[in-house]
């Protein structure tokens, strides 16, 4: 699936994403292509891509190690901050 949560707000996304993706699909394959970082350590496998090339991949412990994976967490952490 492309990015189908990134139009909605964070409550609603939430709710979608644990009734849909961790219920309903839960013994289903699932691919999520999305920027929405609040997720990546509900996978079971993440696949960080720069320009379409994969940056790093792995469990979420192992991605959070990236550097650049790492400054996005710190930007969106930032950004949420902002609105508060």
């Amino acid at each position: 699936m492309d990015d189908p949560i990134s139009a909605l707000d964070a409550k609603v996304r939430k709710k979608i994403f644990k009734r849909v993706f961790q219920t309903m699909l839960d013994k289903k394959t699932r691919i999520l292509c999305t920027h929405a970082i609040d997720f990546l350590h509900l996978a079971d496998h993440v696949i960080v891509l720069d320009e379409g090339r994969i940056e790093c991949q792995g469990t979420y412990e192992e991605v959070i190690q990236n550097k650049m994976v790492k400054e996005i967490i710190n930007i969106h952490a930032a950004n949420e901050e902002d609105k508060k």
